[in-house]
């Protein structure tokens, strides 16, 4: 192969960048302090500027490349390390102001891409250049620098986060290195090429190759570093401070025009939040085939999967679109938080992601407020909320070694970590919160920084104290209860304690909870705010009169579960529509649900409970409803039970369907379209209801007869219902157009749709398509998800799972093993056992697996146990409505 490499720095280059370097030894010397973890690179030689030149054709399965790295030597030593994992390297060259260094290399410890070089002589302090080649197969498994064929045609795309730079170049692939990259790529003449920064110049050769040079970023970890190239389409997005494009696959530029139309809208508010243009030179959005993110913040070429960034307009479903404004939303909040100013270490991955979360859901709701986000979201922190409440959970701040699996668990990242930023922006203010992150940013700029950095600049803007507070929430895991106890004189008392599920014990836990009470004044209500830092306080509310009840989570913004006295409850559910608004009466029903699983309140009068919420007038309030079910579904439907429930489920869930309507009405609003699909599903597949059957089949013929004559919001939920009665010859042709799709999220919705056949041999040929080639990596789980809808489904799908585990786990990432013993979850404790022995196998044990393991059994074990407990008289109310019909 051809291996080109870049010059060695000259001596006198390595001496006027020793002079610079001395200024900020000290500094660097502090920032890159020795770690106790023995796989982690030390800051004896920290890199200061790195060069990378590659030579990458789609059409081939490997690559050569070359890469020179400037680097400070902070203290007098004979060996460094950096990462360059799978590659191999075919030469090293190192250089001092003195000329070449003699140097070797090997390989390990560990298994993370370890590289140790070693010198004849130690290294005096002061500036070296380190010059390598390297020769490389392009990884298969969607991460790392990876091929991907789609529509007969070969690409070249990346994806770094967390640690897969190393798989591609020789890098210190840690975020603490922080550091500017300038990119060359030759790649042949036909293809695109794109990365972080705009081109700096081009040269072709005769051969058929262009070298582009890009310009140097700005300083950056390597995570953040991206690269596509191939056969692509660049369509402009006009209407930005800065060029941007929308690249993608041949072909599919036609589908990118709601991205181009959202993007400078978003853009546009998130300057005005963050009080600055955008950072960076360019905005480029990249839509990948293979893809296991829904997107990656790279800055300047942020990275979508296809199915997220393109559709066809005509035929785009409400979801649809809301889903591309809130992860557009996402990962531009990310360019301020994550890539300006970038964590240290992964143990506070979780603050980059769920302030971007947060502050992404703020602005699409101020873009787009009739997606209403902040409100759908609710589901989200009240469903993590259920997670949180069992021994197993994990605190959202956790020490990271460097063989850690840096994803798990990664819904208390996102759902617990906005939903505690949540809380605190509303104990300080909102305008007091957004100047202490403003602080935060301007005093790191440029650099890495940790949660502690930020809980200081909130403390000075806002005068009062988070950290503290903050770190109850971020060091120890599990929520806490608030029990609410009217006194006389119109005092309460607060106690907490840690919310346990019933039957469960586990270490008790304290917090210094922001606790807002809301209560009726006369023909309006008031709150109350207290942060209560001890296990037990009393306040005075105004007025010196018990109020008819108190909502102990006004806004639903708290993360902490609630009780209150029965009489008060009851008045509350009764008024809720009246007294509560939608956020407060998601989160009644969500701490309706926690009470549940404690013990706290029968199953009978929950699915009563339940009933009296359906004619909400708020859609977003029925949609969390419907999830609600599928908890009663999971824990007290067996077979026996289905005709029982499925009356309960058209009583219950039947007049919102009647009042919103099986098909669009012009003007209604958006939130009507996005739950409509919910309740269609719903009363066609558990309700049992033959007129939405016969409905979602006509619907389904039509769309797939012409897609752009049915509503886009109706064509997912249609042919994952026409396909609960359908044959062989209807999950042929969905198949067939899933292999032959007109977009992205046509072949989603036909991929989908093939896991929700009823009959056995169909549902077992649709776990065949996982493992059969023709359905991507980042695809099975979408099929295998369909058949877990029944509790026969979920026994076939984990029979799969087992029997091609190998096939399976050999395409996926490392780190997406520690997710396969989920399909274990459910309601059947012989599962979970065989799953145990499973998984205990020696080929297969691993640290985060016996963790998935151990989650899936308090899941299994918290579904059991209520189904014990409330069974019968779930039962007995389900009958009694049956009897009635």
């Amino acid at each position: 192969m051809d291996s080109r490499r870049h010059s060695t720095p000259g001596s006198a280059a390595i001496v006027t960048l020793a002079l610079a370097l001395v200024q900020t030894a000290l500094v660097q010397t502090a920032l890159f302090a020795q770690t106790d973890d023995p796989l982690r690179l030390a800051g004896d030689v920290v890199p200061v500027r790195q060069q990378v030149e590659l030579k990458l054709d789609a059409d081939q399965t490997a690559y050569t490349g070359s890469t020179s790295i400037e680097l400070n030597v902070l203290r007098e030593t004979g060996t460094f390390r950096l990462h360059a994992e799978e590659m191999t390297l075919e030469s090293a060259v190192l250089t001092g102001a003195a000329g070449p260094v003699a140097l070797t290399h090997e390989k390990g410890p560990g298994a993370i891409g370890l590289v140790t070089f070693k010198t004849q002589q130690p290294l005096t302090p002061g500036a070296y250049g380190l010059t390598l080649t390297f020769v490389n197969e392009f990884g298969t498994k969607a991460t790392g620098l990876y091929r991907v064929q789609a529509g007969g045609l070969s690409y070249l795309f990346t994806q770094f986060e967390a640690e897969d730079a190393r798989e591609a170049f020789p890098c210190f692939d840690e975020p603490d290195f922080k550091i500017p990259f300038r990119m060359t790529l030759i790649v042949p003449d036909r293809h695109v090429a794109v990365t972080n920064t705009p081109v700096e110049s081009e040269t072709k050769d005769e051969a058929g190759w262009r070298t582009v040079r890009f310009r140097e970023t700005k300083p950056l970890p390597t995570y953040l570093i991206a690269i596509a190239t191939g056969p692509m389409d660049v369509v402009p997005i006009p209407g930005m401070r800065v060029p941007g494009n929308v690249v993608t696959p041949k072909g599919q530029s036609a589908l990118a025009a709601r991205a181009i139309a959202y993007t400078p809208k978003i853009l546009a508010e998130m300057e005005k939040w963050f009080g600055s243009p955008y950072p960076f030179e360019k905005l480029d959005l990249i839509a990948i085939p293979e893809y296991w993110p829904g997107a990656m913040e790279n800055p300047g070429a942020i990275t979508f999967r296809d199915l997220l960034l393109l559709f066809d307009d005509k035929t785009a479903s409400t979801s649809q679109k809301r889903t591309l404004a809130r992860v557009t939303a996402h990962e531009l909040a990310h360019m301020w938080f994550g890539d300006v100013v970038t964590m240290k270490w992964w143990d506070d991955l979780w603050l980059n992601e769920s302030f971007a979360d947060w502050a992404g859901d703020k602005i699409t709701d101020r873009v787009f407020p009739e997606f209403k986000v902040a409100l759908s979201e609710m589901e989200d922190v009240q469903q993590i909320m259920g997670t949180d409440a069992r021994p197993s959970t994990h605190a959202i701040r956790r020490p990271v070694m460097a063989d850690t699996q840096k994803f798990e668990q990664l819904g208390v990242a996102y759902n617990k970590g906005k939903a505690v930023l949540s809380m605190f922006e509303r104990w300080v203010g909102e305008e007091n919160f957004r100047k202490g992150v403003l602080a935060y940013i301007e005093a790191n700029k440029w650099d890495n920084a940790t949660a502690s950095d930020l809980w200081r600049s909130l403390s000075e803007v806002s005068g009062k104290e988070l950290s503290p507070a903050m770190e109850t929430f971020l060091v120890q895991n599990g929520i806490p209860a608030i029990k609410v106890e009217p006194l006389d004189g119109g005092r309460v008392r607060l106690t907490q304690q840690r919310f346990l599920n019933h039957g469960v014990t586990a270490e008790p836990r304290e917090w210094r909870v922001p606790v807002t009470l809301r209560y009726p004044a006369g023909d309006l209500t008031q709150t109350t705010t207290v942060l209560l830092k001890d296990p037990s306080t009393v306040v005075e509310l105004p007025g010196g009169r018990t109020p008819e009840w108190i909502f102990p989570d006004a806004d639903g913004a708290g993360y902490y579960r609630w009780s209150i006295p029965p009489t008060m409850l009851n008045a509350l559910s009764q008024n809720a529509d009246r007294v509560l608004n939608a956020r407060e009466r998601i989160a009644l029903l969500g701490n309706l649900s926690a009470l549940l699983d404690a013990g706290a309140v029968s199953g009978d009068e929950y699915l009563r409970t339940l009933q009296q919420f359906a004619g909400d007038e708020d859609p977003q309030v029925v949609s969390y409803l419907t999830s609600l079910l599928d908890k009663v579904k999971l824990a007290f439907v067996p077979a026996e039970e289905e005709a029982a429930f499925a009356v309960y489920v058209r009583k219950t869930v039947g007049p919102a369907l009647e009042r919103f309507g099986m098909a669009p009405r012009s003007g209604e609003p958006e939130a009507v379209a996005l739950v409509r699909p919910r309740l269609l599903a719903w009363m066609g597949n558990e309700g049992r209801d033959e007129r939405v059957l016969d409905y979602a089949e006509e619907v389904a013929k039509q769309y797939m007869k012409n897609p752009t004559s049915v509503d886009p919001s109706l064509a997912g939920a249609a042919l994952r219902l026409a396909a609960i009665r359908g044959d062989r010859a209807l999950f042929d042709e969905y198949r067939r157009r899933a292999e032959s799709p007109r977009t992205p999220d046509d072949r989603s919705r036909y991929l989908s749709a093939c896991g929700f056949f009823r009959e056995p041999e169909l549902m077992k040929e649709a776990l065949g398509m996982v493992t059969s080639g023709g359905v991507r990596a980042n695809e099975m789980f979408g099929i295998i998800t369909g058949l877990g809808d029944t509790a026969s489904g979920r026994d076939m799908r984990y029979e799969y799972v087992v029997d091609n585990y190998d096939a399976i786990v050999g395409r996926l990432p490392g780190e997406m093993k520690a997710f396969m013993p989920m399909f274990a979850g459910g309601c059947e404790a012989g599962r979970l056992e065989q799953a145990r022995a499973f998984f205990s196998d020696p080929s297969r044990k691993d640290p985060a697996i016996d963790r998935s393991v151990g989650r899936v059994a308090d899941q299994v074990s918290d579904c059991v146990n209520l189904r014990n407990r409330e069974g019968k008289s779930v039962a007995g109310y389900l009958g009694s409505l049956a009897g009635g019909m």
